[in-house]
């Protein structure tokens, strides 16, 4: 988490976009794997309990919006938040991946970012995580189901690594076809996300 976030929420003040050229290795960007992603893919890794992310959500449909037709977009959710508890850390990221399953995805992250962020909800145990479900209509045993099959745990423990995999040392960020990590904090607007992300998009 960082300053990056906020002033891309300024995402279409005057400022001066940088040419394509003007994009630099190490600087703006970093390879992050030896090898890109067979079909293209934009990845934002980011937290739930992140206030930036929270701040940024908006802005992602635009980027969304904006990339090439065929480009898949995902989300993928770190567990290093709060670092203090390992059993709410992961737990946030299994219930992500239920949310998916349930095709609720974006109304539940929707509804955990204004809980924790605008209504300052303390979710501190994993019950606190189900009774956001519970509220949202999700009953008690389809969630304890989903929650705590091992299946849901297996790919929870794969989007758990990623994050690392991909040297993610802040979120949000943004990864380009797996290979190219996006150093939000030095672009100035989202003009200039958009434009670096579809040149890396590019990119062999």
């Amino acid at each position: 988490m960082r300053k990056a976030a906020l002033s891309l929420l300024f995402a279409f003040v005057a400022l001066a976009v940088l040419g394509q050229n003007d994009f630099k290795e190490g600087v703006h960007y970093d390879i992050v794997s030896d090898k890109k992603s067979e079909s293209p893919v934009v990845t934002e890794f980011f937290s739930l309990f992140c206030g930036h992310c929270f701040q940024f959500e908006p802005l992602i449909d635009t980027l969304v919006k904006a990339l090439p037709s065929g480009v898949n977009f995902e989300k993928s959710h770190v567990d290093y938040i709060p670092r203090d508890n390992k059993p709410v850390s992961f737990g946030i990221v299994k219930a992500f991946v239920v949310m998916g399953d349930l095709g609720r995805q974006k109304e539940l992250s929707e509804k955990f970012f204004t809980a924790i962020h605008l209504g300052k909800e303390p979710i501190d145990t994993e019950s606190e995580i189900r009774q956001i479900f519970i509220e949202s209509g999700v009953s008690a045993d389809e969630f304890d189901r989903r929650y705590s099959s091992r299946e849901v745990v297996q790919r929870a423990e794969k989007m758990a690594a990623l994050w690392v995999d991909r040297q993610i040392s802040s979120v949000p960020t943004i990864v380009v076809n797996d290979k190219y990590k996006i150093n939000m904090s030095t672009l100035s607007n989202m003009e200039q996300l958009i434009a670096l992300t579809k040149q890396l998009l590019k990119k062999p």
